[in-house]
């Protein structure tokens, strides 16, 4: 392995990024704190496999229901976002952008741990 030393740290790492969000959706955290401590978890930690060896490929797709929701983070809300004041602009709006009060709505419907 190469990215991650066992299974298990594997299951833990995702599990202590499990927790942020659901910090961050409950309020005990918040969205920038979420941010920082989050720190892009899937594509820092690459769980889409590019920097992966085939054993560490074959645990990410045998966990793949609890990586999901973080591709979901990554992709379609982080990816998204941009600062509040520019959420208000008709051409960020059409970009699909979105500030951190639309970001927390859409986390707040993300499924973790499922």
């Amino acid at each position: 392995m190469t990215t991650f030393e066992s299974e298990d740290y594997l299951l833990k790492t995702i599990a202590q990024h499990d927790a942020l969000v659901r910090q961050c959706v409950a309020g005990e955290l918040s969205f920038s704190e979420f941010c920082e401590k989050y720190n892009d978890f899937y594509a820092y930690w690459a769980l889409d496999g590019h920097e992966c060896d085939e054993e560490e490929r074959i645990l990410l797709d045998k966990h793949n229901r609890l990586i999901e929701p973080h591709r979901v983070i990554a992709y379609e809300i982080l990816g998204k976002l941009c600062s509040d004041e520019d959420a208000k602009l008709d051409s960020y709006i059409k970009a699909g952008r979105f500030g951190s009060v639309e970001a927390m709505k859409r986390l707040a419907n993300v499924r973790i741990g499922a």
